[in-house]
């Protein structure tokens, strides 16, 4: 019999479809059970900011046994996963609100006539552990000036665009395929057709590849 990993279940169908364990997928599973987990990491700035007061730990509340923030409650189920790190500054970085190109870089004096930006810390990341995901690194932002504005410099100082559509986003993760599928796919999602028309039609060819019991688990 045939084994089905996860991706292909999904492939092309850009919605997520909740499914029985079936046989096919057993040995799938089993693998990734065994798998190490990739490391990754996440930047996120916030142009507002926050107030010190309300997201750092009072300074005599340091430990294990920290009294959580205001801003940090809203984490609490999480506490034991993250840590929080204070007096952590880039005291060279000026030119306000256009600051934010040097988030992860630190390069100093960003309002300077000649700026060159250095590499930033999530590219950093990527070239150590962007061989064991699929992406080496996806860069995002809202509300950005594209061309002038973004959290992501390559090594040689050079901005890495920003991608703000949210589309875009979900075709590059999940519309997966050869190019004319991926066209296909792309023509009938902007034609409006129905998500269960696609569901149904996956489902007819997810049958003819999985085993009695799975098409008994998926009728049921």
């Amino acid at each position: 019999m045939p084994t089905l990993s996860r991706r292909t279940i999904l492939r092309g169908a850009g919605v997520a479809l909740a499914l029985p364990l079936l046989e096919a997928m057993t040995p799938a599973f089993a693998r990734a059970a065994t798998t190490p987990v990739p490391r990754r990491f996440l930047g996120i700035c916030n142009n507002l900011g926050h107030l010190p007061d309300k997201f750092f730990p009072a300074q005599d509340s340091t430990g294990a046994g920290y009294q959580l923030s205001t801003y940090l409650e809203h984490l609490s189920d999480h506490r034991d996963g993250f840590t929080v790190f204070s007096g952590v500054m880039h005291p060279d970085v000026d030119a306000g609100h256009p600051a934010d190109n040097c988030f992860l870089t630190a390069a100093p004096h960003p309002g300077n006539g000649g700026f060159r930006n250095t590499i930033s810390l999530d590219q950093f990341a990527a070239e150590r552990l962007g061989n064991q995901t699929r992406f080496p690194s996806l860069t995002l932002g809202v509300n950005v000036s594209q061309g002038q504005r973004s959290l992501s410099w390559t090594r040689g100082g050079v901005l890495i665009p920003s991608e703000e559509k949210a589309s875009a986003v979900f075709q590059r993760l999940f519309i997966t395929g050869t190019k004319d599928e991926v066209a296909a796919q792309t023509r009938r999602l902007a034609l409006g057709q129905s998500i269960m028309d696609t569901v149904a039609d996956q489902t007819r060819t997810l049958e003819k590849n999985i085993g009695p019991t799975g098409r008994a688990s998926i009728s049921t």
